[in-house]
């Protein structure tokens, strides 16, 4: 009894010593008896299983309206439908067998094109039917064929096209009088799985996700005008009709100058590659159903910002025809002190010129540090930049890149420099070949703290991987919180009359505060930092808005909605959480009300870019709320973005059957290279080129674009708008 005393007073003991240190896991404090250690952050998604989102059956009847009509000249006959049948109930067959029809207008009948018809019909009594192919303008027939009914009775009919392209083709099936005392009894004809396919060429007119759909996630496609009744999705290997359903939801869209309509294919699982096939001639691109669609996609889209390194040599093993030596590594000058002269090397070119800017580069790395964090397991050490290979995630490697320049543009008394630029942007050139001076332009109050938020971030994304390297980060956040907090107005540089470097103008820094003191709350645990984010919210309360360059606050929402200890805050959280719901709910209602699911009210410069951005936004509710509707707007972003849009394109160079070419971008064009996995800024409705501004005004708003390397306003590529769309493919794959 002695013995086992003295052995539970030793554990007693030990265990009190355990907790001293820390070792049984209470949070260590500092001086100031704040914690140290960060507050738990959940960032996966809610448990949500393929079965709770992919429906059971699919809803071929809401909003289903028949394409399809029947019409008595002296017969009487009446029809009802569903989006694969047609009854049509012949009362009164009248004198001729074209006395009623059953028909369709509307029809694009092509010169030179074959078309095939097939059908079952079956009728309650024995008869003859005809089909016909016309003009629905002038009531010419091209062609018919008198075909017997008895029962059930599979029908194909077959023509060839000779004469000049009508688009408004008829396709009738004449029901009347036959000729025959059969027909005069009243009686029901059935028409079901009516298809009209052009035996000739595919058309590609309808619109789908050219990469391809997860297996788990919903499935849509787009058809630009009315294509019937119902779609079939083909497997291509083997020909056959996977999935039949309707298509619905007629919607007139002012923005594209179409009237759309969607069909669902959620349902199909197998993996494969698949095309879709419209009722009335129309098909798709082909694409694929599987699982990590998006790895290879994601992977290009990162290894463009190592093609955007500057002072960093592209090496021909890993760059291949956009090597180049490294460029613009001369000291910088400091424009606001010229006798002084800084090092500012490294960082990322921020699009098709050679400018280096703050704002958009802690956008760009705060997509990818917060799309790693979220899901770390989707990224690899493979995308083929120079330090794969390393065992560290290249995403993480090359967020570090940036993040080291983003050091270096941090001033010894807190500040953060807005951009390195030279005074002018140079011709099409190789960076190399650049031999303007640096400048470094004055800090200004968003970007410190945009830099305090970043460095944040960091903390949390590279604690597990490289400690060292975290806590730097952090520390870096003293000098720039300081004088962040000191200087309470909002500071702005513009350019001096003699630059002509991009500016990135903003009209207030109180999203960039709040979103800072949201950060560093969460890297931290500090109350002073959450405390701070309040007051820049009581102040104006439109802080917590946004997920592009100028708007972040919505960055901010989120770190706190996802933190652990944030309902502690009682109304404060109700407040916040309330208002970031109301914000993903907006973006639903412009989604649901678009003919392509798009977030986007306005097709402006970047547009491409807003889509992903809203993505983000979207994704960031799904982790908040576990309402699987914002995951899957968040997804039609990015079935938007590569190729489900108005112009049947994958904007993203290098994927997709039709992508961009001719981006606008210097290095590329001074290579004659091909950049690959570069997303350009897509229609820009305010034409702010020579190339857009020449298109027709009568060019709806989501077609102004144009594939053309001068078109800077619609085919320049950035880095926020490839960050952007890495972190939802990261989070929808």
């Amino acid at each position: 009894m002695k013995k086992l005393l003295t052995c539970l007073l030793l554990f007693i003991i030990l265990g009190i010593l355990l907790n001293m240190t820390g070792l049984l896991g209470s949070k260590p404090i500092d001086e100031n008896n704040q914690p140290t250690s960060t507050p738990t952050i959940v960032v996966d998604k809610p448990d949500v299983s393929n079965d709770s989102y992919i429906p059971i059956t699919v809803d071929n009847e809401t909003n289903f309206v028949t394409s399809w009509y029947t019409q008595g000249t002296d017969a009487n006959v009446q029809s009802t439908a569903t989006f694969d049948k047609q009854d049509v109930k012949v009362t009164y067959p009248g004198t001729t067998i074209a006395s009623a029809q059953l028909f369709r207008d509307g029809i694009p009948l092509l010169k030179g094109s074959s078309y095939v018809l097939t059908a079952d019909v079956n009728s309650t009594v024995n008869r003859d039917i005809e089909i016909s192919f016309g003009d629905a303008d002038t009531g010419e027939v091209y062609a018919t064929d008198r075909i017997t009914i008895n029962g059930y009775t599979s029908v194909r009919f077959e023509f060839k096209m000779n004469s000049a392209d009508k688009w408004n083709g008829r396709i009738s099936f004449n029901l009347g009088n036959d000729g025959t005392a059969n027909t005069s009894a009243e009686h029901t004809i059935t028409v079901s799985n009516i298809r009209i396919r052009n035996g000739t060429k595919n058309d590609n007119t309808i619109k789908v996700n050219q990469i391809g759909y997860t297996i788990g996630n919903d499935k849509k496609c787009v058809f630009p005008y009315n294509q019937g009744d119902l779609f079939d999705v083909v497997n291509v290997k083997t020909n056959e009709i996977v999935y039949t359903g309707a298509i619905v939801n007629g919607v007139k869209n002012e923005k594209t100058g179409e009237t759309n309509f969607t069909g669902n294919f959620t349902n199909v699982i197998t993996p494969g590659t698949y095309r879709v096939e419209a009722q009335i001639t129309g098909t798709s691109f082909e694409f694929t159903i599987g699982d990590d669609l998006y790895h290879s996609l994601s992977n290009d889209l990162l290894k463009f910002f190592s093609f955007q390194r500057c002072a960093y040599a592209l090496d021909p093993a890993w760059a291949f025809d956009l090597a180049h030596i490294a460029c613009h590594d001369t000291a910088a000058i400091v424009y606001d002190d010229p006798t002084r002269v800084i090092d500012v090397n490294g960082g990322w070119h921020d699009a098709g010129d050679y400018g280096r800017y703050v704002k958009t580069g802690t956008k760009a790395v705060n997509d990818l540090m917060l799309a790693y964090i979220a899901n770390p397991s989707f990224f690899k050490d493979d995308a083929g930049i120079p330090e794969t290979g390393n065992g560290i995630p290249d995403i993480l490697d090359e967020a570090r890149f940036e993040l080291e320049w983003l050091m270096k543009m941090q001033a010894d008394w807190g500040g953060v420099y807005n951009k390195a630029v030279t005074q002018g942007f140079p011709g099409d050139i190789s960076p190399d070949e650049d031999m303007q001076r640096i400048y470094v332009l004055p800090a200004e109050s968003t970007t410190t703290a945009g830099f305090i938020s970043t460095m944040a971030i960091a903390s949390i994304a590279y604690k597990d991987v490289d400690p060292t390297f975290a806590a730097a980060c952090l520390e870096k956040t003293k000098k720039s919180w300081e004088n962040l907090v000191n200087t309470p107005d909002f500071i702005e540089f513009t350019n001096p009359t003699d630059f002509t470097a991009g500016e990135y103008r903003d009209d207030k820094d109180s999203d960039e505060r709040y979103f800072a003191g949201m950060a560093m709350w969460y890297a931290t645990g500090d109350a002073q930092y959450l405390e701070y984010a309040k007051e820049n919210y009581t102040k104006d309360n439109s802080a917590t808005k946004g997920t592009s360059w100028s708007d972040v606050g919505a960055y901010g929402s989120y770190l706190f909605l996802m933190n652990s200890d944030a309902k502690k805050q009682g109304t404060f959280y109700e407040t916040i959480k309330n208002e970031f719901k109301t914000q993903a709910d907006i973006l639903l209602g412009i989604i649901n009300a678009d003919g392509y699911q798009t977030s986007l009210e306005n097709y402006s410069w970047g547009s491409n870019g807003y889509a992903a951005n809203n993505g983000i936004q979207l994704m960031f509710a799904y982790d908040i709320f576990g309402d699987i509707s914002y995951k899957q707007g968040a997804i039609e972003q990015a079935n938007y973005i590569l190729g489900k849009n108005s112009l049947n394109m994958s904007f993203v160079s290098g994927y997709g059957k039709n992508s961009p070419v001719n981006m606008h971008h210097r290095l590329a064009k001074s290579k004659n290279a091909f950049l690959k996995g570069a997303l350009v800024g897509g229609p820009d409705n305010d034409r702010e080129d020579t190339i857009t501004a020449q298109l027709g005004a009568n060019v709806p708003p989501a077609k102004v674009y144009v594939d053309q390397y001068l078109s800077y306003s619609s085919n320049e590529v950035t880095i926020y708008w490839n960050s952007a769309l890495i972190y939802v493919l990261s989070r929808i794959n």
